[in-house]
């Protein structure tokens, strides 16, 4: 795939992750067994991929987006798996059918409009689908793989409403940032940061079950932004190389 491509690709990717994980509620998402819900939603990730890519004459992008996003998350939500593995199956269909759609249906001679006004169009569009994966896909699958650990806690601690998921996107994105910046030693500050304040959870005895939760959403969270954040930072060097 070569650099012209690049533009398209990262722009459909960047217009389904806005529409799965900002333009979907709740609601639609647990409506989505109901074809109206599922075709609006398909709607809203079409339009806002056409708007995105700034293609104005390429029907391809509309019908691909279209029909693709409509099969994958039809044959998701017929299954009733909600899985961690199969949150990482229904992403990485979508990921494939955007790169397939971006490098081999739309012609590599075409200009996106935005990138016609703006040079910094594609490093944009990387440093967004980047920051989208690194501090909210992680959490969605953070969330889901620790869900039966967290059933398994006997007494499970409460806390403020939504607090978990806050401080997890907070130390994704400051990951991020630090990788970005060439900073990643200062990853191990926010380890010991977090593992010091994480103490005065888990000094009781007997809390054996709460300690090794935490742990392994920490770690989870931490690997996750990390490699992300190394990933994206490749591809930024590679389109300045």
């Amino acid at each position: 795939m070569g650099v012209e491509n690049l533009d398209i690709v990262f722009g459909l990717i960047a217009a389904h992750l806005l529409g799965d994980f900002f333009l979907q509620s709740d609601l639609m998402v647990q409506n989505k067994k109901d074809g109206g819900v599922l075709m609006i939603h398909v709607s809203l990730v079409t339009a806002v991929s056409y708007l995105i890519c700034g293609i104005w004459v390429s029907w391809q992008i509309v019908a691909g987006v279209f029909v693709t996003h409509l099969v994958i998350d039809g044959i998701k939500t017929a299954s009733g798996k909600d899985g961690p593995k199969a949150f990482l199956l229904d992403q990485g269909a979508h990921l494939l059918a955007l790169s397939a759609i971006g490098v081999y249906w739309i012609p590599s001679e075409v200009v996106p409009y935005w990138q016609t006004i703006c040079p910094f169009y594609t490093k944009g569009l990387l440093l967004i689908t980047g920051a989208i994966l690194c501090v909210w896909v992680g959490g969605f699958w953070v969330g889901k793989t620790v869900a039966p650990f967290q059933k398994a806690l006997d007494n499970p601690s409460e806390g403020l409403p939504n607090a978990g998921r806050l401080i997890g996107q907070l130390e994704r994105a400051l990951i991020y940032l630090l990788v970005l910046a060439g900073e990643p030693q200062g990853v191990g500050f926010l380890v010991t940061a977090k593992s010091i304040l994480r103490f005065g959870e888990i000094k009781e005895p007997g809390q054996q079950r709460e300690a090794e939760y935490i742990i392994i959403g920490t770690l989870m969270s931490f690997g996750w932004a990390l490699f992300i954040a190394f990933a994206t930072k490749i591809l930024l060097d590679f389109l300045q190389a």
